[in-house]
């Protein structure tokens, strides 16, 4: 090897060394640190803790009481976030918990009503059924679909009549999901 083969290759050595130092990279925020962060002020603070503590900790339970108070936070993107993160982790909640994550069932907006119905999905809430129901009347088929998904995972057999107007309905989409959730139902 020729000294200018080794140079190059002492200098890429080098920045490797660098770019794995520990005084370089920052050490991943521990759980209690994340924890910390849902009591900030700041909105952003607060979502990235609760994606991070999805992402790193999704056995740990240390969080879900302090997770559980974030559903009725003034501030929707943080409601949002939390509802989103304990239907993921599969959390336990009460009836308490429920009724905070329907309040968003009752939005305009398509992407808060997506983020309370795909919560749902991850919760034992059988009793956000009534909640649901309406919403397969909704104007946007998103959301005929996901309350559809959403009622095949907590609903019960007592829910297929409101379901199967849907198998008529013009969009296509919307006659399988409701379809499918008939099916899963009729096993229940």
């Amino acid at each position: 090897m020729n000294s200018s083969c080794r140079r190059g290759l002492i200098g890429m050595l080098a920045l490797l060394a660098l770019a794995f130092s520990p005084s370089i990279t920052s050490a991943a925020p521990s759980e209690a640190s994340l924890i910390a962060d849902l009591a900030s002020p700041r909105e952003g603070v607060v979502t990235d803790a609760l994606q991070e503590l999805e992402k790193k900790f999704p056995t740990s339970t240390n969080s879900f009481s302090v997770i559980k108070k974030l559903l009725a936070d003034p501030r929707l993107k943080v409601q949002r976030k939390a509802a989103r993160v304990l239907g993921s982790l599969h959390a336990p909640v009460d009836q308490a918990d429920v009724s905070n994550i329907c309040t968003l069932l009752k939005s305009s907006d398509p992407a808060t009503l997506t983020d309370g119905l795909k919560a749902l999905r991850g919760l034992n809430a059988p009793s956000a059924v009534p909640n649901i129901l309406p919403l397969l009347n909704h104007a946007n088929a998103h959301i005929v679909r996901d309350a559809c998904r959403t009622l095949a995972v907590i609903g019960n057999k007592d829910v297929i009549p409101q379901i199967e107007p849907l198998l008529k309905n013009p969009d296509p989409a919307v006659q399988k999901d409701a379809q499918d959730a008939i099916v899963v139902l009729r096993t229940k």
